[in-house]
């Protein structure tokens, strides 16, 4: 068994950066990787380019599944205080990577995912971090000192060998894109360990619908707002962009942004439903006088002619199909209460949510271990001593733009240097 001043469990974002910090504060560390490779899922994101942080940053940026709504809004807000956007730019800028900034999403010049996980592998190499690749953890046990009976460390099994850690640092990931690795064995050992895990489910994802229409819309990008819903009406969540509609409902970072939401209340057994505003930059009134003024200037068009260079023809198609219009009736024919009904679909279109995609389709997970347990300062935890949690495992997700990677070099950093 060999013996280790900190053991870092996972080689991704968090566990790379956490490492690295606790070498480079004199510790002796080894650092752990399953996969034949680190930074894995950094590989991915981005679209392979990597949007490593952004320029802004507020609370309502990091999101925790918390019923104490301070300790939502403080946790992560603290942490980035000790570390944050501009800490993590300038520790990348010293490395070798040189931001590119595109409205405040921020983006190696290289624009490439792999230079940054490059990078950080090369600093460990040169700061002599023990790692080792294709080594599985297989169980985590405390320690205790055979002579005083008190706890000196973490007895660490993997698929090679037996390591007593002296501090331990968890950074094994969530259950987003299992395809990297990320398999929820954090979970598994923070709650063996007397730890609170709020349940993980799959954020940042599309979601699923009970529409007849949605295989005539696949296919559409379309700009516009959504809304998430609970079955109360309250409105948990909006967000506006690009809108993807695919043939078993909707997608985009607008629908990303609020599928957490809406997977929560999902899981609560509960029926929330999306508002779909398709023109947020009309008006209901302007979109029914514009409606009008076609049918009056189109001569003998019919219900799908009438939108023709207004709307995409395919989501034309699933817009009359849910007021109940065919696409062959004649304009002309319109009823005041159609047009206002179509109108209506437009600026308002209620959506019911059967489920979000899983987590082989999310980018994130959210839940995880509960940061009522976690000491915000230094990433350790408050039930087991020199046990530290970073990164994905904790109850911590981030909206799309950087903020899930800057969750990862936040705590990945405070844990590696509390150690």
């Amino acid at each position: 068994m060999r013996s280790v001043a900190v053991l870092v469990a996972g080689a991704g974002a968090s566990g790379m950066i956490a490492a690295l910090t606790a070498k480079k504060n004199g510790n002796n560390v080894i650092l752990l990787e399953k996969n034949a490779q680190t930074g894995k899922k950094i590989l991915a994101t981005g679209n392979g380019k990597c949007n490593y942080t952004n320029y802004y940053q507020s609370p309502e940026c990091y999101r925790s599944f918390e019923k104490n709504s301070q300790t939502e809004k403080s946790f992560a807000w603290h942490a980035l205080g000790k570390f944050g956007q501009q800490k993590t730019i300038e520790m990348f800028r010293q490395m070798g990577i040189m931001p590119s900034d595109r409205d405040g999403y921020v983006y190696p010049l290289s624009g490439q995912a792999v230079s940054v996980r490059n990078i950080i592998y090369r600093e460990l190499i040169k700061n002599k971090v023990d790692v080792h690749l294709e080594e599985e953890i297989i169980d985590i046990e405390i320690h205790y000192s055979g002579k005083t009976g008190e706890q000196d460390g973490y007895l660490v099994k993997t698929t090679k060998d037996k390591y007593l850690a002296r501090k331990l640092i968890i950074a094994t990931g969530g259950k987003a894109y299992p395809v990297h690795g990320s398999d929820g064995f954090a979970f598994d050992i923070a709650e063996k360990l007397g730890h609170t895990v709020v349940k993980p489910l799959p954020a940042l994802t599309s979601c699923i619908l009970d529409e007849k229409f949605t295989k005539e819309w696949a296919g559409v990008r379309v700009g516009g707002k959504v809304s998430a819903y609970n079955e109360e009406n309250r409105l948990l969540c909006s967000d506006t962009g690009e809108l993807q509609l695919v043939a078993t409902g909707i997608s985009g970072i607008p629908v990303f942004q609020i599928s957490r939401f809406i997977v929560s209340e999902l899981a609560g057994g509960r029926n929330p439903y999306i508002v779909a505003d398709i023109m947020p930059e009309y008006t209901k009134e302007e979109i029914i006088a514009e409606v009008k003024r076609r049918i009056e200037e189109f001569e003998n068009a019919s219900a799908g002619d009438i939108f023709e260079g207004f709307i995409h023809n395919k989501l034309v198609s699933a817009i009359l199909m849910k007021a109940g219009i065919k696409m062959n009736k004649n304009a002309v024919d319109f009823s005041d209460a159609e047009i206002n009904n179509i109108a209506g679909i437009i600026k308002g279109w209620r959506m019911n949510v059967v489920s979000v995609a899983d987590f082989d389709k999310a980018q994130v997970t959210c839940g995880g271990v509960s940061v009522e347990e976690i000491n915000p300062d230094t990433m350790e935890s408050k039930i087991c001593k020199n046990l530290y949690f970073t990164g994905e495992c904790i109850d911590v997700d981030g909206i799309c733009g950087g903020y899930n990677l800057q969750w990862a070099w936040t705590s990945g950093y405070i844990a590696g240097s509390s150690c």
